[in-house]
């Protein structure tokens, strides 16, 4: 975290830019390790400040002692105002996406003369490097959900309903060490799994159903996302073809992870192999998104993606197919790119004699 501050009051120097306006409560931790909310923090070449209100002013001295802790007595955004004034400010990096226009404007109209512009590529860069402290972290993400999964898959019976299930996982993600879920869990079962992000309802699980599970743990500030998919009883030759060419797909997809490569080129392994099997319209969505801090973070791995994978990267490998009306599979799990290729951070089975139930 230090070494990323370092890193910004670095770029301002050498872009002649007075300061950087850092909105984004999630970028906010990651620079600093604050781990309250209501702050805005303001990185110079020379001193760096955290603006927060009374009740987080103790937890900031206590957690970031090196950084300057401004308690605002009228609105973030004033405070700060009335800072840029008294530091000479004329020109001022600002997260475009964090700020609002009424931030925007206040400071445009108090600050007289200042110069605004958007600068959020160097954070974003930053954070889709994974150091190893954030790497246990999620990993051990990945094993409370992992753990809760198994405890719940011992449960899952004819008659549970979607909710029920989803339910009882938020339980068990909890007494395994997470804080929370990381998102709202999925639980869909039956021609309801056709559905990607189907919401979870009281329908029940029938005999011979398909049922999707996407869930997540939060621990310490990082998430995990996996998807399984399990069938009730037997599945169908139709539902065993797509499992088949789902799973085949990811692998092949896991199979070219490494630094250097096109995350397009990983998305088109699995995604070619998929329109070659006659389902290409039926795989919508883009192959992963990186992990971290955010469910969805960089890197972005889809067809139009123009990023390059590089060593410490998090992500998801998830393809899937979905038939309207009859049903769906997708096969979530979690790579790390490594020096000369990538890890599998996930380990839950997924071979067709071990989803039935």
């Amino acid at each position: 975290m230090m070494n990323t501050l370092a890193k910004l009051k670095e770029k301002l120097r050498e872009d002649k830019v007075d300061g950087f306006l850092v909105t984004n409560e999630i970028n906010i931790r990651y620079i600093t390790g604050f781990t309250g909310s209501e702050s805005f923090l303001l990185v110079t070449p020379k001193h760096d400040y955290l603006f927060t209100d009374f009740r987080y002013i103790e937890q900031a001295q206590q957690e970031i002692p090196w950084i300057r802790i401004v308690e605002r007595k009228v609105s973030l955004i004033e405070t700060v105002c009335g800072k840029l004034k008294r530091l000479h400010i004329r020109k001022l990096y600002v997260e475009s996406s964090h700020i609002t226009l009424n931030q925007y404007n206040e400071i445009k109209n108090t600050v007289q003369g200042i110069r605004i512009v958007s600068e959020q590529g160097s954070i974003k860069k930053f954070r889709k490097r994974k150091t190893k402290e954030e790497i246990r972290k999620i990993q051990e993400a990945i094993a409370i959900a992992e753990k809760a999964y198994h405890n719940i898959k011992r449960r899952i019976r004819v008659g549970i309903s979607e909710k029920k299930l989803a339910d009882i996982l938020e339980f068990e993600i909890r007494n395994q060490g997470g804080e929370r879920s990381s998102f709202e869990i999925i639980c869909a079962a039956g021609s309801h799994t056709s559905q990607p992000h189907a919401r979870t309802t009281n329908r029940e699980i029938q005999d011979k159903d398909t049922l999707l599970i996407d869930w997540g743990a939060y621990f310490q500030f990082y998430n995990s996302d996996l998807t399984r998919v399990l069938f009730i009883d037997r599945m169908s030759s139709k539902l065993k073809e797509i499992y088949q060419v789902v799973l085949d797909a990811q692998n092949f997809a896991i199979d070219c992870v490494k630094p250097g490569v096109m995350a397009k080129d990983v998305d088109s392994a699995a995604r070619n192999y998929i329109e070659k099997k006659g389902f290409g319209k039926n795989f919508g969505h883009g192959l992963g998104h990186g992990i971290g801090l955010e469910v969805h973070e960089g890197p972005t791995i889809n067809r139009s993606s123009k990023e390059m994978l590089e060593e410490g990267m998090v992500f998801t490998i998830e393809p899937g197919i979905y038939l309207p009306g009859f049903g769906g599979v997708r096969i979530e799990d979690i790579v790390l790119v490594t020096q000369d290729g990538c890890n599998l951070l996930s380990h839950l089975p997924k071979d067709i004699p071990e989803v039935c139930i």
